[in-house]
């Protein structure tokens, strides 16, 4: 059976999205099966997985929600697949107010692929709204990205609270599990450095190393549509990468890649 692993940070820009994507890419490449679900209306991983322009795919994410035959997953590349995402899921509750047990949408849609995969990611918005909610009561793990300063380091707490939430209740996810806090975007300098040890202090065993080291040419293959292996296969950052999807991948396998 598969895992359900969500990313997420109440704040933008932090790196989530380019996070989740090297990661699935280093778990494929290690000859995982690796599912995307972008959860996100702008999009992003959508457009750093898929050869497809935003009007070629045949049915999104929020396609799914309002109809589950609509539930489409595209081969985005080897051991990669995904369900995209579009602008309009951002109107997803309003679209889904009258849904009954609408928080269980996204469980409702994995739970019969997930033996089908090794690793299914969940790219969550930047937000704590409905959409944040239905990832984390899928989920089987937790894993929170963030750039080392004040207002990310606000948004990951704001996450952990809302799973500390989930997890307490036992008719939503109580087995969902934190497996990972990692830095993104690092630049040496002593805010840096206080909020690495912050972090590190709080999020204790949850904490994962290396920290992620600022990297123009993460933003290059993203715009690019190329993976960060293959536009930078010896670069320090791609290294690191690597050294924590071995990392997280075994926490949430439990056994080594």
């Amino acid at each position: 059976m598969g895992k359900i692993v969500c990313f997420a940070n109440n704040k933008g820009g932090v790196g989530k999205t380019t996070t989740a994507v090297a990661l699935g890419y280093a778990w494929a490449r290690m000859g995982k099966k690796v599912l995307f679900v972008d959860l996100d209306s702008q999009a992003n991983l959508t457009a750093m997985v898929s050869p497809l322009a935003p009007d070629e795919h045949e049915a999104s994410i929020r396609d799914a929600f309002l109809d589950k035959n609509q539930f489409k997953i595209e081969h985005a590349a080897d051991h990669v697949d995904l369900v995209p995402s579009e602008l309009s899921l951002s109107n997803f509750d309003r679209d889904t107010a009258s849904v009954t047990g609408r928080e269980y949408l996204l469980l409702d849609l994995l739970k019969p692929v997930k033996s089908k995969y090794d690793f299914i990611i969940i790219d969550c918005p930047p937000a704590l709204g409905l959409i944040t909610y239905n990832a984390l009561i899928a989920s089987d793990n937790l894993v929170m990205v963030a750039t080392p300063d004040g207002l990310a380091y606000q948004g990951m707490v704001m996450v952990a609270n809302l799973y500390a939430d989930v997890k307490s209740n036992p008719r939503l996810n109580p087995d969902l599990v934190l497996s990972g806090v990692i830095i993104s975007k690092y630049e040496r300098n002593k805010l840096s450095d206080m909020y690495v040890e912050k972090i590190k202090s709080e999020m204790g065993d949850a904490f994962i190393e290396p920290v992620l080291t600022k990297a123009t040419k993460i933003a290059q293959a993203g715009s690019f549509n190329q993976n960060i292996y293959d536009y930078d296969p010896s670069g320090k950052v791609t290294k690191q990468y690597l050294e924590i999807a071995k990392t997280l991948g075994k926490r949430v396998s439990g056994r080594k890649l």
